[in-house]
């Protein structure tokens, strides 16, 4: 009784391994690649310490609202693995910091940064939603104007501008609407991670974004 068992379970597990063999055999391994343009805009967090203080004492290190844009190519492999590249640059201009009645008009924070990306990817009919995360490393910089006007050429000895690098992890979320079998509007949030000598550092933050991507 027990051999017969033995050998029903063994002719199942047979079977079983069988049928995944021959699945795989049927999945691709490349299933195309995509890319595209987006646009974004989310907040900043932390503290740049290389900002100057105003004769009272108070900290100009600004945190606030950003825009910008950027893009993304990734290549589909098997049936939900997406893996690339991508690339942003945001701006925080004076006008969109808790500092904004400090600092003058020309004061600004930019980050560039890009990365490496995989996500995971469920392809429905109309919808693919997605989560994924990026690792990578670029650079802020800071320019912080105290007194004068960006327009003027007068030299000005109130004024800071600092460069940093970091590293940044970035955990996102997101779907893809299919317009066409080839044409997408993705809607994506996420959150930056940026790490200078080890400590979390500016810019941290929230991310939204909008673009169109384009499939092959």
């Amino acid at each position: 009784m027990r051999t017969k068992i033995l050998l029903t379970l063994l002719l199942c597990a047979c079977v079983s391994c069988a049928q995944v063999s021959e699945g795989l055999e049927k999945t691709k391994v490349y299933q195309g690649f995509s890319g595209g343009m987006m646009l974004h805009t989310g907040c900043l967090f932390g503290r740049d310490s290389h900002a100057p203080l105003t004769p009272s004492g108070r900290s100009t290190s600004p945190q606030g609202g950003l825009i910008g844009i950027g893009g993304a190519l990734r290549v589909h492999l098997w049936k939900h693995l997406r893996t690339g590249f991508e690339g942003f640059v945001s701006t925080m201009p004076s006008g969109m910091t808790d500092c904004h009645d400090i600092l003058k008009p020309g004061s600004y924070v930019r980050v560039g940064c890009g990365g490496a990306l995989a996500d995971c990817c469920w392809r429905l009919e109309k919808a693919w939603p997605y989560i994924g995360g990026v690792i990578g490393g670029g650079s802020m910089k800071g320019l912080y104007i105290l007194e004068g006007d960006e327009n003027s050429w007068a030299q000005d000895a109130n004024s800071t501008f600092h460069k940093q690098s970091f590293f940044y992890v970035t955990p996102y979320v997101g779907c893809d609407y299919c317009l066409t079998r080839k044409v997408h509007i993705t809607f994506r949030l996420d959150w930056m991670l940026a790490f200078h000598h080890h400590e979390l550092t500016m810019p941290t933050g929230p991310r939204l974004y909008l673009g169109f991507m384009f499939c092959h």
